[in-house]
């Protein structure tokens, strides 16, 4: 069974991949779906190393950012010191009031969580938000294929930089994506986790109360599905 000090690794990794260009550009798509108003205040729900809430940020937003993985916002902290963080787990609730943010964004989080619990996560979701705010959220299909990201990483890569900077980019990628291969078919293996069939994350969008406004957008070398919908 998959448990915190897993995840502690997982997030040490996964950091040092942030700067692959299919990873930018699925954080990017979702800032573009979620289109938050500076000043607004964002739940970032399961942030991990906070690469999507720092994005926020320097979108003026107020960003609160949430993760049951302590190791995961130590390394939030380090990034910026002035941070709103909570420690909290998902299958527990949201720690929170009714309507208190504008917008809710999170990114590869609920395929971690059963089906049950992601339709009562879901739900919690849909309390804390807003009447009129927005949500946006990306998580992997069934059957995901991490060769498909890389691959679109690299092909971002080529058309920035040119196929000599992407080469060597990708000799320093060669450790840490190794062992991301590795752990993600441990993740694939876990029996407790949901991942969402096509259309799957929409309908549960609908069926906790959100009305969905946007057609599921394929990002992340075509792995993950981004929808956004509002309250």
């Amino acid at each position: 069974m998959i448990g915190s000090d897993f995840w502690a690794k997982y997030f040490r990794d996964y950091d040092k991949l942030n700067l692959v260009p299919s990873y930018v550009e699925l954080l990017a798509s979702i800032c573009q779906e979620l289109r938050p108003e500076p000043g607004s205040l964002v739940l970032d729900i399961g942030s991990g190393t906070g690469n999507l809430a720092l994005r926020l940020e320097g979108m003026g937003c107020r960003v609160v950012a949430l993760d049951f993985c302590r190791d995961a916002l130590q390394c939030h902290r380090v990034k910026h010191d002035d941070c709103r963080l909570v420690l909290a787990d998902l299958t527990e609730g949201l720690p929170f009031k009714e309507d208190s943010f504008d917008a809710i964004a999170s990114n590869n989080v609920l395929y971690t969580l059963s089906a049950g619990d992601q339709i009562r996560a879901m739900k919690e979701f849909h309390r804390v938000l807003k009447p009129g705010g927005r949500i946006a959220l990306a998580n992997p299909r069934a059957g995901w294929k991490p060769l498909a990201i890389y691959g679109r990483g690299i092909s971002l890569s080529v058309q920035a930089v040119g196929p000599g900077v992407t080469v060597f980019r990708m000799v320093r990628w060669i450790a840490p994506t190794i062992r991301m291969f590795y752990y993600n078919r441990k993740l694939a293996k876990e029996n407790r986790y949901h991942y969402f069939e096509p259309d799957e994350q929409r309908r549960l969008l609908t069926e906790s109360g959100f009305r969905t406004i946007s057609d599921t957008r394929w990002v992340y070398g075509g792995q993950a599905m981004l929808d956004c919908a509002a309250k």
